[in-house]
């Protein structure tokens, strides 16, 4: 069997490239952010991208030499800042100027004290940018650039290989939680009933059937209801309550995490259409799983959305617990894809 081929690489040269590729990188629009991007390596490959709302810096207090820790974690040589806000504030009263230049400049000395240099710092307001680092040439015009569209060749690669993943740029985190809520009224209610049918006949089967004959038909509903995901309409309220119970079982959830190895998109499509149609507490294991795939393969946007989801259904659920510690202590999504192998590797055995 052939190697598959390497895909091209976008190389990113230009300000406004930058500043146009943050929101593929957050998988949605930052608005009122700070946005930190580790570039590691001699060829200044992205690693880490870190997303931190102003609010939250503005009452809690970002620590910069936080950030700079997990830059430096992260193995960065360079980093860039892409700070969003349309909210002038009282050390720029204009559109035009540097908002949080100060806290630019605390970013900055942090990662400088680590040996990191910052070498770009954008803000986008207005659909313009500016350079916090650059001011008063004609590259960098006080009144700002407009941001690019995918004109460039490499936004061009970018947003064809966005389009090719099926990775869909949203118009806002809020945006993103709303992709990913329960049901609400009648519809919760439905969804509450066919749970609770769903447990009553996964009872009945253990007593007439075993532990491990369940655990098979669990697998087997789920492939059925992998199918059934990419489909016009995608799964039935029946099909998602069956799911989300047969996932309480830790070895069928393991065994449909593997799947991320080799069935991603299509899992991830089925977890997510599930998720929208189970309410709390029964959404805890499956949006957990979604979490879990989505991180696998770099999408940490979603990955905290659907633990956000499952940690507040169920506080303490061991598995979203450990994935939130991994996310944290950013365990890179490589080592989560080694863990699922390990994992796959255990049950065939």
């Amino acid at each position: 069997m052939p190697a598959a081929a390497a895909r091209p690489v976008a190389r990113l040269t230009s300000p406004g490239e930058i500043a146009a590729v943050v929101p593929v990188l957050c998988g949605f629009v930052p608005h009122e952010s700070l946005v930190v991007i580790s570039l590691r390596g001699p060829r200044k490959r992205i690693g880490l991208t870190m997303r931190f709302d102003l609010d939250w810096c503005d009452t809690a207090g970002l620590a910069p030499a936080e950030v700079a820790d997990r830059l430096a974690y992260d193995g960065a040589s360079l980093a860039l800042l892409v700070l969003h806000s349309e909210t002038p504030d009282a050390e720029t009263p204009d559109n035009g100027g540097r908002a949080r230049a100060g806290l630019v400049a605390e970013v900055e000395q942090a990662c400088a004290a680590k040996g990191i240099v910052l070498s770009e710092a954008l803000l986008v307001r207005g659909g313009r940018w500016f350079s916090y680092l650059c001011t008063g040439r004609s590259c960098c015009p006080d009144q700002g650039t407009p941001l690019e569209g995918p004109t460039t060749p490499a936004l061009q690669l970018v947003e064809a290989q966005r389009t090719l993943d099926g990775r869909a740029v949203l118009d806002s985190r809020e945006e993103l939680v709303r992709s990913l809520a329960p049901p609400v009224l009648l519809a919760a209610v439905a969804a509450e009933q066919q749970i609770d049918r769903a447990v009553d006949a996964w009872l009945q089967r253990y007593d007439r059937d075993g532990r491990e004959a369940l655990r098979q038909r669990g697998i087997a509903a789920a492939r059925a209801a992998l199918a059934r995901s990419l489909t016009p309409g995608g799964i039935d309220l029946a099909q998602a309550a069956e799911l989300a119970v047969a996932v309480q079982d830790v070895h069928v959830r393991d065994e449909i995490a593997t799947w991320a190895l080799t069935r991603h998109d299509e899992l991830l499509a089925l977890l997510m259409q599930t998720a929208r149609l189970v309410v709390p507490p029964d959404d805890a294991a499956v949006c957990t799983l979604l979490a879990w795939v989505a991180y696998a393969h770099g999408d940490g946007g979603l990955a905290n959305v659907a633990l956000a989801r499952a940690l507040t259904s169920e506080p303490d659920y061991s598995l979203a617990l450990l994935l939130r510690q991994s996310l944290d202590r950013q365990v890179p999504p490589t080592e989560v894809r080694r863990l699922l192998q390990a994992t796959r590797k255990e049950l065939r055995r």
